[in-house]
């Protein structure tokens, strides 16, 4: 039941996107929705929220609200001139209970300065001027009415934020977009990539790997722009980028989804290293497949992914060990069908719905 929150989710991508981002924040609003009235607010998106909606697999309704009519460029002075458009047109609205949820920093410092409820969501480390300006502010106490979401509890040092000022919400995923797909016909020998293909997010591992393994075919899913020479390795093919919709359906074809990660993680902002603190989309996605999910050993998602339970974790020098346990699961799948079941059980604890409600309960504490 929908109480009198209003809910402004605010974030800086100009819409349609292939990011992971992207699909975050249409989620998290498509589950807020279920909850209270929600508004998104995005620099501009070319579709309507109908053709979102069907571009994400959303199932629920909200108000998509675009501040420009064409799509701008992200930099430091226009997130400003962003924030400010939004928050001129909200103060029109009187005697409203509003909560701002932003991916945007930048927003998130001018909203709290100006008195507003607001939670500032968190995935990575900060940079350049808005690490500057963000860390004065916070000196001076300018902005210790912020209330932050950490997607993971690596960050919490960093920003070295009170006990009752923060919550840890890892990513998450919703179940019901993979129940229509369970008995789909497997692809024989064949293992699966979906996601970015950013440097360190696994792709150059994977080559390592095709190439031990020519006997094996690889198929990767993602933006192909980040690519160079990969489609001369005969073993791998490229898909490229697939609407989001569509992913439970092609993972469903696969027994093995790889989720080989390097020591250095970029992102949309490439110096930035993502390593310490993902919570990555692909890996709830793979885990509601379910596949059998083969990860790089990282203390990161240890959390979640627990070794010869939900997934195999290999240690990235070990190629070996990688091609060996290819082998050994397409030689015997049957042997390993626990782990995709637990795999499933674990991907039901990390659902958006449950992610929107923690959140709102949090807001409580204003």
């Amino acid at each position: 039941m929908k109480n009198s929150l209003i809910i402004n989710y605010v974030c800086e991508v100009n819409y349609p996107n292939t990011s992971a981002y992207s699909i975050h924040v249409v989620k998290m609003c498509d589950a807020f929705s279920k909850f209270s009235s929600i508004n998104l607010y995005v620099p501009s998106s070319k579709y309507s929220l109908n053709k979102i909606k069907n571009y994400y697999n959303l199932k629920n309704k909200f108000n998509l609200k675009c501040i420009f009519k064409k799509k701008i460029k992200i930099n430091f002075i226009n997130k400003i001139y962003f924030s400010l458009k939004i928050l001129n047109q909200e103060k029109r609205k009187k005697n409203v209970n509003h909560l701002y949820v932003s991916r945007s920093i930048i927003f998130a410092i001018i909203s709290s300065i100006l008195g507003k409820k607001t939670i500032l969501e968190i995935h990575h480390n900060l940079t350049g001027l808005t690490k500057i300006l963000f860390y004065v502010l916070k000196f001076f106490g300018l902005i210790n009415g912020l209330k932050y979401i950490f997607i993971h509890k690596n960050l919490i040092e960093i920003f070295k934020v009170k006990k009752n000022d923060y919550i840890c919400l890892d990513d998450a995923v919703d179940i019901n977009d993979f129940k229509n797909f369970k008995k789909t016909k497997k692809l024989k020998k064949t293992c699966v990539y979906v996601g970015s293909f950013h440097s360190g997010k696994g792709i150059e591992l994977i080559q390592k790997i095709s190439r031990k393994l020519p006997n094996i075919g690889f198929h990767l899913y993602g933006d192909k722009t980040f690519l160079n020479n990969y489609n001369s390795q005969k073993n791998i093919k490229i898909f490229g980028h697939i609407k989001y919709k569509n992913i439970p359906k092609i993972l469903s074809n696969y027994t093995i989804a790889l989720m080989p990660y390097g020591d250095f993680i970029s992102g949309r902002i490439k110096k930035v290293n993502l390593a310490n603190y993902i919570s990555p989309l692909k890996m709830f996605d793979y885990l509601a497949s379910p596949n059998i999910i083969l990860a790089s050993n990282l203390n990161v998602y240890k959390h979640i992914l627990k070794h010869k339970k939900n997934s195999i974790l290999i240690k990235n020098s070990n190629i070996k060990l990688w091609c060996d346990w290819i082998n050994k699961i397409f030689q015997s799948s049957k042997k390993y069908e626990y782990i995709r079941k637990n795999a499933f059980f674990t991907a039901r604890n990390y659902t958006w719905h449950e992610r929107a409600k923690k959140i709102i309960k949090f807001s409580e504490s204003f």
